[in-house]
């Protein structure tokens, strides 16, 4: 009895593997295709339904060139890049891209649009926003940073009715300030006012969280490296208010590029406006004087000498005063910038003829801006930063150095006019003592005079700077709505058509890989590698007996298919004993072993049908012949070999050996000696011997009787049978202890490869349960009557 089969492979017992396989789909396809039809129908109209009542996102576009208004001069910032190896215009873009995205634009822009006040109108399917065809305007009086909700209602050309949040009716009038929870609040008319009784729903929200969420709305972007221009885009469900938001946000950057770079000018403006009220007020002092002084002593007017002295004292006075001016401006310039927040200190730097400490201001005030802008990005451990201080810190020593020095020129320049004044002085003194005092006031009009002319007309030369600035950015596209992003008519029809394809399939597979029972020979083949030799269909007759001589039918021929296949196992002249098993009950053993002995029989062969499932014997029962002498009878030497034997009454060439009374122990008979000679005459006088034993995954009768057989037939139901049974097959083989074995499918129900039924009667079926519980007791008081249990008691006690 050697086996033929090819060993089972290594790790087949739970592993499953999805294949595709174009005849399941095609059959699917065919089986299922009302059901596909109507979900795709279903699944279109439903996406219709969603393109008709979901709310449309359009995308508005702009663009906006960031200029370089230092273009063509070498800047600290242009050093730093070199020294990190980085493109200088790229983190110029950067970061202006971080300003336009910044929280304190974008606020900004909500302030100027009133964005943080939403209108809204419900319908019976959505609700419905509105913007620029609003017919009032809710406009909050006081300052709030609190969320308010309320729902107004246009009662005439006169009145309104707020129901405030906390359901309270509030009647005012157009225009009039009115109380709410919020604060105070005013609803002034539009253009497009006109009575209607659509109910408006107001949601207010702090200025702060209508920026937060704007500002993740607003998509700003450089398209290419060495690009010098950036695009702005946003979606949104009003085209209206992404224009707005796109065009005001690029004013008011612009609008702050400008006065961020006026601050300088601002910065030396206040400087000279503080200096001229100064200077005037010492100016008007010394004036005031010298009325005085000529009022008292009558003098009208000075002699020719005097008026020399005085000339040359005043062109003296001169040449001092435009030094002293620069002293004290270089000592205010010490002053202001020791004094000043170093974090935010701008340098008045267009006060001073020196064009090496000009130079030196202005990149000082340059590292200062680059700092600050930086900052928005940026960390202040950042290296690039971290850099620009460093840079900045460095500067401002050479400034400082270069004051000193400067400071210390122009002192020595005053120190050599005033010793030039002193020898006119000298001259002076000869003149008489009148004319000498009105000569000292005189000289002290012209010096502060000239300090207030040099500092009026630095005034006019930094408003004029400040008037000529422009912003280093222009709009090259203003904002416009290019259509609609969202939905997608075309990808919401497509992803409809194809969920409705999927949801059927989904079920199928769904279904299928829930399923832990064999529905199909795929199943059996990724789970095992042992032969399938043959499947019988569903008996729909019901009958036990589901082939005759002159039957045509499916099963019929599965039965004669099967006989022919089983010629290429039993190649042996001496292989003759077929075992037929299984896993459970209810799989169909004695359903097969009975209609394939029947269908062996009429292929001319003497065959006999073993009912050798002591514990349920089912097959008597089937075919209604007498069971009260069998197998069990003749083990135990209560009968002969020719009682045992019995015609079927189906067919001449089929004979029965039936099952007898249940024993307790039925593996203790299948172990005696007389169970070997009965294979043995078996053996001589039949053609085939076919076994119906036991379910093999419950008892070890079939494993003790394969020690007769040739081949062994292992009944797999569909529909029935576990996956996780199809282990115990695979693990007799692998063992060892039943070497010849393959699988016969039963009961397949195919409809077209999708649904599976079960038509497998419970009346030839084994049902549930083995093992001796209440059938055993049954059993036991049926045998104590007619003597059988008395012997086996006797048989154990004198084996143990």
């Amino acid at each position: 009895m050697d086996g033929s089969n090819p060993p089972v492979a290594e790790g087949k017992k739970i592993e499953e593997t999805n294949t595709f396989n174009l005849k399941w789909l095609v059959s699917t396809i065919l089986a299922i295709w009302p059901w596909l039809l109507g979900s795709i129908i279903i699944s279109l109209i439903a996406g219709n339904l969603y393109l008709r009542y979901s709310t449309p996102i359009y995308r508005s576009y702009a663009e906006l060139l960031i200029m370089d208004s230092k273009k063509g001069s070498s800047t600290s910032g242009d050093d730093i890049a070199q020294m990190l190896k980085i493109d200088n215009n790229k983190i110029n873009i950067d970061n202006e891209i971080e300003v336009l995205k910044s929280r304190t634009t974008m606020a900004k822009v909500v302030k100027q649009l009133h964005l943080n006040v939403n209108y809204s109108v419900s319908g019976r399917f959505k609700v419905t926003q509105v913007y620029n065809n609003k017919p009032f305007e809710f406009v909050v009086a006081d300052t709030t940073d609190d969320y308010y909700d309320c729902k107004v209602s246009i009662v005439s050309n006169d009145n309104y009715q707020i129901i405030d949040g906390n359901s309270k009716i509030i009647t005012g009038r157009w225009g009039d300030t009115v109380s709410v929870s919020l604060g105070k609040v005013v609803l002034n008319k539009t253009a497009l006012f006109s009575p209607s009784p659509t109910q408006y729903t107001i949601n207010v929200v702090p200025i702060i969280d209508a920026a937060n969420g704007y500002m993740y709305s607003v998509d700003i972007s450089s398209p290419a490296k060495s690009a010098s221009y950036i695009t702005l885009s946003m979606q949104d469900n009003l085209p209206e208010r992404s224009v707005d938001i796109i065009n005001a946000l690029m004013h008011i950057y612009m609008r702050d590029n400008v006065d961020n770079r006026n601050r300088v000018s601002n910065s030396t403006i206040a400087f000279i406006d503080e200096r001229i009220d100064d200077v005037f007020r010492e100016l008007s002092g010394v004036e005031s004087n010298i009325e005085k002084f000529k009022q008292n002593n009558n003098i009208a007017d000075m002699t020719t000498q005097s008026q020399e002295l005085v000339k040359a004292n005043s062109e003296t006075l001169e040449k001092l005063a435009n030094k002293e001016v620069e002293l004290d401006v270089i000592t205010a310039i010490s002053n202001y910038l020791q004094k000043a927040d170093d974090k935010s200190i701008i340098l008045p730097a267009s006060l001073l003829d020196n064009s090496g400490l000009s130079a030196l201001m202005d990149k000082f005030n340059d590292l200062q801006t680059q700092i600050e802008n930086n900052l928005i990005s940026n960390t202040s451990d950042n290296p690039i930063t971290k850099t620009l201080i460093f840079q900045k810190n460095e500067v401002k020593q050479s400034i400082i150095a270069s004051l000193a020095s400067s400071k210390s020129e122009v002192e020595l320049t005053v120190n050599k006019i005033k010793s030039e004044l002193g020898i006119i002085d000298r001259h002076i003194n000869e003149v008489p003592q009148v004319e000498r005092k009105y000569l000292e006031y005189a000289r002290l009009q012209a010096i502060k005079q000239d300090i207030y002319v040099f500092l009026l007309k630095k005034r006019e030369e930094t408003a004029i700077q400040k008037a000529a600035t422009v912003a280093d950015a222009s709009v090259i596209d203003p904002a416009i709505t290019v259509g609609i992003v969202l939905p997608n008519r075309s990808r919401i029809l497509m992803i409809s058509l194809l969920f409705g394809i999927a949801v059927p399939f989904g079920v199928i597979l769904l279904r299928r890989g829930l399923n832990i029972k064999i529905i199909s020979i795929s199943d059996i083949k990724k789970l095992s590698s042992i032969p399938i030799f043959g499947e019988v269909g569903n008996n729909q007759d019901g009958t036990s007996i589901a082939v005759t001589r002159n039957s045509r039918t499916i099963i019929s021929e599965q039965f004669r298919a099967l006989r022919t296949n089983l010629q290429y196992v039993l190649i042996n002249k001496n292989d003759k004993v077929l075992m037929i098993t299984s896993s459970m009950s209810g799989e169909g053993k004695s359903f097969i072993a009975v209609n394939l002995s029947v269908t062996l029989a009429m292929s001319g062969k003497k065959v006999i049908l073993l009912e050798l499932d002591l514990r349920k014997p089912k097959i008597s029962k089937t075919i209604n012949i007498d069971n009260s002498v069998g197998f069990t009878n003749y083990a135990i030497g209560k009968a002969e070999y020719k009682d045992i034997i019995v015609p079927s009454g189906i067919d001449p060439n089929l004979f029965i050996l039936s099952s007898g009374p249940v024993p307790p122990n039925p593996s203790e008979l299948i172990l005696l000696k007389r169970t070997e000679e009965l294979f043995q005459r078996l053996k001589e006088d039949f053609d085939y011997v076919i076994i119906d034993t036991s379910p093999v995954g419950l008892v070890t009768d079939a494993q003790l009787l394969n020690t007769y057989a040739d081949t062994t037939l292992y009944i797999i139901r569909q529909g029935h049978t576990y996956k996780q049974q199809l282990n115990i097959p695979n693990d007799l083989y692998n063992s060892g202890k039943i070497t010849r074995i393959g699988f016969i499918v039963n009961d397949v129900v195919a409809n077209r490869g999708f649904a599976y039924g079960y038509g497998y009667e419970e009346g030839y079926g084994y049902g549930y349960g083995y093992g001796y519980g209440a059938y055993g007791a049954g059993y036991y008081t049926e045998n104590k009557r007619k003597g059988i249990l008395g012997w086996f008691t006797r048989k154990r006690g004198s084996r143990s």
